[in-house]
């Protein structure tokens, strides 16, 4: 995952804790959960096109300051943009910060991010290496509880 030269030490001096859930799958791993999920067709077509899957969850108080988490995600989709990566989803309402990156190809997302943020509750952070049908992008947000109804992607 090149494309994600990302500094986790800052954003967890941000945050003030390290994350509480980390969950990295390779090819070998998303071959087993390939296979685990054969029958379900939805979880195939998401899968299908990754190579590298990376999850990190950290679990926040009140006192993470909201105006850091936003300048850290500013610069971090700054950074992306650099590398070619588009922000095709931003959402800021009150405290509650999202936004998807993705290298965007017809219908097609690759190096696919996003950055969950709420306030006094969790940050998330998915990296996906690999390519993803943009019809599987709602089933797949809705899974890490990112809403997408009512939002018109930057495509």
């Amino acid at each position: 995952m090149s494309t994600w030269a990302t500094d986790f030490d800052e954003l967890e001096n941000i945050l003030g804790v390290e994350a509480n859930v980390k969950i990295t799958l390779g090819p070998g791993m998303l071959g087993m959960a390939k296979a685990f999920t054969a029958d379900d067709e939805e979880a195939q077509a998401v899968l299908a096109g990754l190579n590298d899957l990376s999850i990190k969850v950290y679990e926040l108080t009140d006192a993470v300051n909201t105006a850091d988490i936003s300048d850290w995600m500013s610069a971090t989709v700054s950074a992306l943009a650099r590398n070619g990566v588009e922000e095709i989803v931003k959402v800021v309402e009150g405290d509650e910060r999202v936004s998807i990156m993705a290298r965007v190809d017809g219908m097609t997302l690759s190096d696919l991010s996003i950055m969950v943020f709420e306030s006094g509750d969790e940050f998330v952070f998915i990296q996906m290496d690999g390519d993803i049908d943009i019809a599987n992008l709602k089933s797949l947000t809705s899974n890490f509880d990112v809403d997408l109804d009512g939002l018109t992607l930057n495509l």
